[in-house]
């Protein structure tokens, strides 16, 4: 099965990376307003506090992973997808030898068990991935298993009832929460709202610190996230039992 969850996304994210595909009718719209957007990566760093060590589930080609050398001392990210990973090495290659000894880069499958000791890591983020695995609960248990007590973790999803998806659902339309990615809804398995993320997160033992979202105009979008947020990104804590 990990070969071929493998596949599926080396195809989906191509070696030489993803192109833009909107397929929204409102596509056009937000290119127009792409410079007024705060990027959902910069969101989620800035939620993180400074630590020990770091991991990014779900990395891609890891700019949060580097990104997150200025708030830890050691950084990992880890991804089913080689061919994402590798056109990493070349950027690290580039840099300092002191960062260098600092990255760690694994190819994993968070829908099975974590390659790591229990409470290990300071923060953990996950950034437009909880909505690819096949189980939330196993992986959000990982993350708690993982994680040091009191331990930040971040999640950022897509909301399913952002307004112009609950309009698509009055219209009879399956909506779109993956704008920039192929294949069926971008190999989107699970959607969310506000309230059943919080839930989620509530039930594998997180406490709630934040919710908030990114995208165009996000100051304004944040007033009511669950309506006028196209995303999720909601910050908590490992409670320890």
């Amino acid at each position: 099965m990990k070969d071929i969850k493998q596949k599926f996304y080396e195809k989906v994210y191509p070696k030489n990376g993803k192109k833009l595909n909107l397929r929204s009718s409102i596509g056009w719209l937000y290119l127009l307003l792409r410079s007024f957007e705060t990027y959902r990566e910069n969101v989620v760093y800035d939620l993180l506090p400074s630590g020990d060590k770091f991991l990014d589930i779900g990395c891609g080609e890891g700019n949060l992973v580097l990104k997150a050398l200025n708030k830890f001392k050691i950084v990992y990210g880890i991804d089913i997808t080689r061919t994402r990973l590798n056109e990493t090495k070349n950027r690290i290659n580039k840099l300092k030898e002191e960062k260098k000894s600092r990255i760690k880069f694994l190819v994993a499958d968070a829908d099975d068990k974590l390659p790591f000791e229990n409470n290990y890591f300071s923060a953990i983020t996950m950034v437009a991935t909880l909505e690819h695995f096949f189980d939330p609960y196993h992986v959000l248990g990982e993350a708690y298993r993982i994680l040091k007590p009191k331990g930040s973790l971040v999640v950022q999803v897509p909301n399913l009832v952002f307004l112009p998806r609950r309009i698509a659902f009055l219209m009879g339309y399956l909506p779109v929460t993956s704008e920039d990615e192929s294949g069926w809804d971008g190999g989107h398995l699970h959607y969310f709202t506000v309230s059943s993320l919080k839930k989620l997160l509530e039930e594998k033992n997180f406490s709630i610190e934040k919710i908030t979202c990114s995208g165009v105009f996000a100051p304004l979008r944040r007033w009511w996230v669950s309506l006028s947020g196209a995303d999720i990104i909601i910050s908590s804590r490992k409670i320890a039992l």
